[in-house]
């Protein structure tokens, strides 16, 4: 069974950057890879939409031309000149949406060039996935007529994270954090198990490490908590990235070295998991976040309660005794 593995903009900064993520997609057998833009294009798209500068375009333009000629690939140049044309169209929701489609359109082709000179049998498919037109949080469709193709392809198959098509055509964004969502969606619309989405973190941690330096990283999490912390705004996953996982499907959290988290449609210990900041205090996920509702908690949701004190206590109130025991019994 085919894997998706989506690689995350905060990997691809560099021509480095890009051949450190290809070594890893090649240690797949022929798997499905959603990419995201490069690391900060997306908000300049956003900046060159609303300002127009001709600056911003040739820091788009020089970014992505320097990466293709350290790798020696070719195809962003049509690209790039169908952005330069964008520049003299009118403001709108759907204009504004195809402006930012044009991050992973890059990135992608820079990808499926690199895929495709290292040997592999790449190949390029945009914006597979069928939307309504919400332009700027469009919902994807259960419509397999743009992403059968990829089923048919027995090689790497690339494909633009974040964005979508409306059946008539236009190009939709799903939200920020979107290339998340476009992963576990694209998996269940074909039929696949395994995603991997691929970060600079070792995976879901049980805190943010910079307000809770001791924050572990989460063996195993069920789809229920999964969803309740992404809500909340763990790792800035996008609010539904867990939402079509569902059956035999997991999803893996992880970096290129570490085991990472894996996500399933299971329950697995410990009782409370994750710790966030929820305005002046915590929100505290996990399988018995209703006990805390009785302790004095308020109720967020079946997996998630805030608490009036900061991270850093509630992390050690409620998540720390857990892995200490853990660590005492191995």
């Amino acid at each position: 069974m085919r894997a998706v593995v989506k690689i995350g903009g905060s990997l691809l900064r560099s021509a480095q950057h890009f051949v450190e993520a290809a070594k890893f997609i090649s240690s797949y057998e022929s798997p499905v890879v959603v990419v995201s833009a490069v690391k900060g294009v997306t908000d300049m798209l956003i900046e060159l939409y609303k300002t127009r500068y001709e600056s911003i375009y040739e820091a788009i333009r020089d970014i992505h031309v320097e990466i293709a000629k350290r790798l020696g690939v070719s195809g962003v140049e049509p690209l790039l000149k169908e952005l330069r044309a964008a520049l003299e169209l009118p403001e709108g929701p759907d204009v504004l949406d195809y402006f930012m489609s044009f991050g992973e359109r890059l990135s992608a082709t820079i990808m499926n060039g690199l895929l495709r000179r290292m040997g592999l049998d790449s190949e390029l498919f945009v914006a597979p996935i069928v939307t309504d037109d919400n332009f700027g949080s469009a919902k994807p469709l259960e419509d397999r007529s743009l992403a059968a193709d990829i089923d048919g392809h027995n090689g790497v198959a690339v494909v633009t994270g974040f964005i979508g098509r409306t059946k008539d055509g236009r190009f939709t964004t799903v939200g920020r954090g979107g290339s998340d969502y476009t992963a576990t969606f694209l998996a269940k619309l074909l039929g696949y198990r395994q995603v991997v989405l691929v970060t600079d973190s070792p995976g879901v941690m049980t805190a943010n490490p910079q307000e809770v330096p001791e924050a572990k990283i989460l063996p195993m999490m069920s789809v229920e908590e999964a969803v309740e912390a992404a809500r909340l705004g763990a790792k800035n996953f996008h609010p539904r990235t867990f939402e079509p996982v569902s059956g035999g499907m997991y999803v893996e959290v992880r970096n290129y070295w570490s085991r990472g988290t894996v996500i399933g449609n299971f329950y697995a210990p410990p009782p409370y998991k994750v710790v966030l900041r929820c305005g002046e205090g915590s929100c505290v996920v996990g399988l018995d976040a209703e006990e805390i509702v009785k302790l004095g908690g308020d109720y967020v949701g079946r997996f998630a309660a805030q608490v009036p004190m900061p991270p850093k206590w509630a992390h050690d109130l409620f998540v720390k005794p857990y892995f200490e025991k853990l660590l005492w019994i191995g």
